[in-house]
């Protein structure tokens, strides 16, 4: 909801004030119009000091704390008058309004609510009652409100409003470019037509309404740090950094809140520890990036407990819920964990305000991804790829989904763009590029990787990947490697017998006569006859060394 403040000393809640101001404090309405609200504040005080103890100086002295944002104190002025006796009658009409007003600025719906029952009927309840039914998610309540709306531009505004915030963007687009079609004048209104472009992943083209508003009023708090938002989606932080630094100093009180959120965000989470805790309950959503912080922390526990209190209503809720729920399935196996990240992200991507969007077709994605349904995750990927070509994250997910449905070149060629250490580090990574490797019949590179993870936690399932899938490509000489090293670790039966049947498989090679394979098979046999060679490594060794003989092959 947005209070008209273009002719404030004509507002007939105060016009007896606004009368008695003209008539004996000219000075007064000066520095109203000019929005200097706390000059305002400093003439009515002054005017109690002089012993001036008129209602309308309380009243004033309210509608000023109000504009300058301090909504408890106008609260508590307010209730203040309604205290006093013998009020004109027009005054006391107008309070219960103001008080609920008030509450609703707060965040005190419930108190809002109660006080504007009691209000007389007047267009002003009627949008206040049209918001608190959206706040408090009362649905026939939200219907009848609507329905009393007029076309004129104040209850306009309210429903452009509340499209926005039940995500309807394109919605409250329309309402507001119609008002701009007669109302040239209200340049405000290519602001919040470039936050609903901003919502919907326009960004350049929010970037092009902002600036009508811009070259106005090149100061503005609010439009400032909305460009900054679509610098950094369109380029980088830094970008974005630069341009909050004109209003992030001590002349600019307003919105600094925000702006010390979004350069937390800017700065990729630098001193989120420090700024977002205490932002919790001030900017919505300090919450969220400080779960979105958590987890990149490897903290899901700690993120979840973020989340919890309070029930998702914002896509971003529901994925942070979803990519959490997926961590927590990773770590305990919870099938429970499982269903809630697959409900989750199938929310967001199903939505007819996301299923259209980036973040709605990689949460469509991720939801099949958990449902091992991969030719679905490509269909989704495919069709976003294009934004996301040096992205490390989508290129390991991609790459995935490829390895899955047997694309194992195109999968081999995603891994090896990523550049992220911790991405190239992880087990996922090496396992996935052993097998694009050996299944590309590049089984020497894997291999490699083999060696290069010996002695880590990782080494044992490396080699059984390796081990496997070289034998069943026909790549011996490599799974001889790793079966005669995993023989070495483990000792078990499938070991020796994978390692007897690379052996012979590279004596097959060199029967066929193929490249190379009489040097392969020379080292096959050596890793028979290692110095910890198994007992029964001779029933094999003797057999094909007096053929290769035969066959006048070196071995």
């Amino acid at each position: 909801m947005i209070l008209s403040r273009s002719k404030p000393a004509t507002d007939s809640r105060v016009s007896t004030g606004s009368n008695s101001a003209k008539k004996h404090f000219p000075e007064l309405e000066d520095f109203v119009l000019k929005r200097d609200y706390v000059g305002a504040l400093t003439m009515l005080e002054f005017l109690k000091h002089e012993g001036n103890k008129d209602v309308w100086v309380d009243v004033w002295t309210a509608w000023c704390w109000f504009h300058l944002g301090e909504y408890a104190q106008a609260l508590e002025a307010y209730q203040r008058v309604k205290m006093r006796d013998g009020l004109d009658e027009r005054v006391t009409d107008s309070l219960d309004i103001d008080i609920a007003v008030c509450y609703f600025y707060l965040g005190m719906y419930e108190e809002a609510k109660k006080s504007a029952e009691t209000a007389p009927k007047c267009a002003l309840k009627t949008r206040l009652q049209f918001h608190l039914a959206h706040k408090l998610n009362e649905e026939e309540s939200l219907m009848r409100s609507h329905a009393a709306l007029r076309d004129v531009p104040e209850d306009q505004l309210s429903l452009a409003s509340v499209h926005y915030l039940r995500a309807h963007y394109q919605e409250a687009i329309d309402v507001y470019k119609k008002l701009l079609l007669d109302r040239r004048s209200y340049l405000a209104l290519n602001v919040y037509v470039a936050l609903c472009y901003y919502k919907l992943d326009y960004y350049d083209v929010s970037q092009e309404v902002l600036g009508v508003y811009l070259a106005h009023h090149p100061t503005s708090t609010v439009a400032c740090n909305l460009k900054a938002c679509n610098l950094f989606r369109l380029y980088n932080g830094k970008a974005a950094e630069s341009e909050l630094k004109q209003i992030s100093s001590d002349q600019h009180t307003f919105g600094q809140d925000l702006v010390k959120h979004n350069l937390v965000v800017f700065r990729n989470g630098e001193g989120a520890l420090k700024v977002l805790p205490e932002l919790v309950d001030v900017v919505p959503e300090a919450r969220l990036n400080l779960a979105g912080y958590r987890l990149r922390a490897r903290e899901p526990l700690e993120a979840r407990a973020l989340l919890e209190p309070l029930q998702p209503t914002s896509p971003l809720h529901y994925i942070l819920r979803g990519v959490v729920a997926s961590r927590l399935f990773n770590e305990t196996g919870d099938d429970e964990q499982l269903k809630v990240a697959q409900q989750s992200f199938h929310l967001v991507g199903s939505s007819a305000s996301e299923c259209d969007t980036i973040p709605g077709r990689q949460c469509m994605a991720s939801s099949y991804f958990l449902a091992n349904q991969f030719e679905e995750v490509l269909v989704y990927l495919n069709s976003i790829k294009s934004f996301f070509v040096n992205d490390d994250t989508f290129n390991f997910n991609y790459a995935q989904a490829k390895v899955a449905t047997g694309a194992y070149r195109e999968a081999e060629e995603c891994l090896l763009a990523i550049q992220d250490e911790s991405v190239r580090s992880s087990f996922t990574y090496l396992a996935c590029l052993c097998r694009c490797h050996v299944m590309n019949r590049d089984a020497h590179l894997a291999w490699d990787i083999c060696l290069k993870a010996a002695g880590t936690p990782d080494s044992f399932a490396l080699l059984q990947i390796v081990a496997n899938d070289s034998y069943r490509m026909g790549q011996f000489l490599v799974a001889a490697r790793a079966f005669q090293m995993l023989d070495r670790l483990d000792g078990g039966p499938e070991m020796w017998e994978g390692l007897r049947g690379a052996v012979c498989g590279c004596a097959q090679a060199a029967a066929a006569s193929r490249p190379n394979a009489a040097g392969d098979l020379r080292e096959a046999l050596a890793l028979l006859k290692g110095p910890r060679a198994h007992p029964r490594a001779d029933h094999i060794l003797r057999p094909i060394t007096r053929w290769a003989q035969q066959q006048r092959i070196p071995v």
